[in-house]
C-alpha cells in the first residue's frame, strides 16, 4: 500500500479543520439577466459576512448558483440538489398543491419558506415599430415566454388566456430574456415577456436604442387576473423607468426564499437571522434599485406555504405577527 507523505497527511488534517464548522447551502438563484442571481449573490455574500461575524463556530457559507429559475429550483430541492433557493410564489403554490406544472408530484412536505423577498413585475416588451398596444394585440405575432416550465411562462400562459388570446393563434418562442431581446434586436420577435424586479437593463437599453417599448397589460386585465389568482397584484412602473411618461400599468408577483423542509431548525434560524442582518440588508439597498423593499416588515405578505420553524422561530422572537401565515 502507498502511504501518503506526513506533509500531505497534516496538510489534509488542517484544510478538512478549517472547514469542519462551516455549514454548506447550495442557494439556486436563475439567470444573470434577471433579478435572481445579482439579488441572489448578494444576499448570499450579506449571509456569509454577518455568519462569519457572530457565528464562526457554525459559519454559514452559502453558494450562489445559476439556474433556470423557479421551477428548476423547487425540483432541485426537492431532489436534494439545493439547500434554498428563489422561486415565484404563483410557482411555489402549484408545487406545493400538486397542479399544473407539478401535477403528479408529492412536493407538499419537503417545501417550506423563510418568506417574501420583493415583487417581481410582469413586463410586457413589444418591438418599437409593431402595432401592439395590449395583449389582444399579439395574435399572429411571434411572442417569447421564455424557457419551458419557467415561471414566466405559466404568468404569460394565464395573461394570453384571459386576453382572449389562443396560443394557437401565436408563434411561440421559448428562450431565456437575453436570448429574446437579442432577437428582438435582429427584428426577429414581436413581443417578449419577462418576470422580474424592475428596472431591466436589458429593457432599459431596448427602450433607448429605440427596438423596444414596455406595454401596459390594461387595467381591466391586470384587476380580473389580481382577482382571480391571489398570487397575483396589481402594479404600476412608475414614469422615467422606461422612458415612459405615464404609468405602466402591470401586475406583480412575490419572489420567495424556499427552503427544504428536512434543513435543521438551527440552520434556517440562522439563514433568517443573518439575511435581515442590518449589514446585508445594507448591502442590498447599495447593490439593487429595489433593495430598499427587501426588509423583515415584508417577509410574510404573500406567504403561501408554511414558514420553516427555524424562520418561524426568527418572527415569533422579534415580535413578527404570523397569525396569518400557513402551518405545516
Amino acid at each position: 500500500m502507498r502511504l501518503l507523505n506526513p506533509l500531505v497527511c497534516l496538510f489534509l488534517v488542517t484544510v478538512s479543520s478549517s472547514h469542519a464548522a462551516e455549514q454548506i447551502v447550495r442557494f439556486g438563484t436563475g439567470g444573470s439577466d434577471g433579478s435572481y442571481f445579482p439579488v441572489g449573490s448578494v444576499i448570499a455574500s450579506g449571509i456569509n459576512e454577518s455568519s462569519a461575524r457572530c457565528c464562526p463556530d457554525s459559519q454559514l457559507l452559502v453558494l450562489p448558483q445559476r439556474s433556470n429559475g423557479s421551477v428548476s429550483n423547487i425540483l432541485d430541492l426537492a431532489d436534494d440538489l439545493l439547500e434554498i433557493g428563489f422561486a415565484q410564489a404563483d410557482v411555489v403554490s402549484l408545487a406545493y398543491q400538486g397542479t399544473g406544472e407539478f401535477a403528479g408530484t408529492e412536493l407538499k412536505g419537503k417545501l417550506r419558506t423563510i418568506g417574501t423577498l420583493f415583487q417581481e413585475s410582469v413586463h410586457f416588451v413589444a418591438s418599437a415599430d409593431s402595432n401592439i398596444n395590449g395583449v389582444a394585440d399579439l395574435n399572429g405575432k411571434r411572442v417569447s415566454v421564455d424557457e419551458l416550465g419557467s415561471g414566466t411562462q405559466l404568468d404569460a400562459e394565464l395573461i394570453l388566456s384571459a386576453g382572449g388570446v389562443s396560443p394557437d393563434g401565436l408563434k411561440l418562442v421559448y428562450l431565456k430574456p437575453t436570448d429574446s431581446i437579442e432577437r428582438m434586436r435582429r427584428g426577429l420577435l414581436d413581443a417578449i415577456f419577462i418576470v422580474s424586479a424592475y428596472p431591466v437593463a436589458g429593457v432599459q437599453q431596448l427602450v433607448e436604442d429605440g427596438v423596444g417599448r414596455v406595454v401596459s397589460i390594461g387595467d381591466e386585465l391586470v384587476k380580473s387576473l389580481s382577482d382571480e389568482h391571489l398570487y397575483f397584484s396589481a402594479q404600476s412602473i412608475p414614469p422615467d423607468v422606461y422612458s415612459n411618461s405615464e404609468k405602466i400599468s402591470t401586475l406583480s408577483v412575490s419572489a420567495q426564499m424556499i427552503v427544504r423542509s428536512d434543513l435543521s431548525d438551527n440552520m434556517v434560524y440562522d439563514l433568517t437571522r443573518n439575511l435581515w442582518s442590518e449589514s446585508t440588508l445594507n448591502a442590498l439597498v447599495a447593490a439593487h434599485p429595489r433593495g430598499r423593499e427587501i426588509n423583515a416588515d415584508n417577509a410574510l405578505q404573500g406567504v403561501v406555504i408554511p414558514l420553516h420553524p427555524g424562520a418561524l422561530r426568527y418572527y415569533e422572537e422579534h415580535n413578527y405577527d404570523v397569525s396569518g401565515v400557513p402551518r405545516g
